[in-house]
Order: C-alpha cells, then sequence, then structure tokens
C-alpha cells in the first residue's frame, strides 16, 4: 500500500511507538510503501529537529539514514504544487506528495489535513483507518 506520512504520524512512529508499532512493522515487511519527495523530508527534519523532542545531530541523522532513506520511496517526477491547506502551508507538501501516484494514501493526525479530506484530491486515513485496514 503506498503512503505518505504526515509529520505528526512519523514522529509517532518513529519516537513514541505505543499504538503506531503496528505501522512500523508494516513499514519493515514491505506492506507499506511510504513515499516522500524534498519537501517533505525537509519538514521531517524540520519538526523532528524541535527542542521539545531533545534529539542531538547524531540522532537526527540516524533516523534519517537508518529508519527513513531505507524504507521510504523518494519520488521527484511531477510533484504538483498546489495550495490545498491554507491555514498550514507546510500540509501541502503531503498532499501533493500523495497525489504523484494513484491509490496512495495520506496518513495524517494533522487537524487541517482531517478536517478538509472531504474536498482533497487524496484518500486520507489516519493511522487507527489504517491499521484496521491492514
Amino acid at each position: 500500500m503506498l503512503t505518505v506520512l504526515d509529520t505528526n504520524v512519523l514522529i509517532s512512529v518513529l519516537l513514541f511507538r505505543g499504538t503506531m508499532v503496528g505501522v512500523h512493522r508494516a513499514i519493515l515487511e514491505g506492506r507499506l510503501l511510504p513515499l516522500v519527495t524534498a519537501p517533505v523530508v525537509e519538514e521531517y527534519l524540520r519538526v523532528l529537529a524541535y527542542p521539545k523532542f531533545k534529539l542531538s545531530k547524531r540522532e537526527l541523522r540516524y533516523l534519517l539514514e537508518e529508519e527513513i532513506q531505507p524504507w521510504f520511496h523518494r519520488i521527484s517526477e511531477n510533484v504538483p504544487t498546489d495550495t490545498w491547506i491554507p491555514e498550514d502551508p507546510s500540509d501541502d507538501h503531503f498532499v501533493n506528495a500523495a497525489r504523484v501516484r494513484p491509490g496512495t494514501h495520506l496518513i495524517s493526525g494533522d487537524a487541517h489535513i482531517l478536517q478538509a479530506r472531504e474536498r482533497l484530491p487524496v484518500s486520507v486515513l489516519t493511522a487507527r483507518e489504517l491499521l484496521d485496514r491492514l
């Protein structure tokens, strides 16, 4: 299943696990293929670097090199740059990334995305909905 993980889902998967361990396991088992674009990776790193997560540069590098790059497929072809979430333009990166490959699901817990899910051009699932489908 092709997915784009919103930052809040990625952080839950990588740092907090809990109920997200099922998402992590599905990625490692190859049942989920998360897609990323350059702006999505930049957003991941920007948020992971927040002081509240207390991650060192070494830990950030580990997450990128060992937890993201080997398991996530980077796409660069014809990524749209349309605006979908004017309240939080950084969310547009995730919507646009999910639009590149038909059938891709955007996995999010972000209120702006979830409130707009009916008008977005991609399937939006919460992590719980994703786990129920798996």
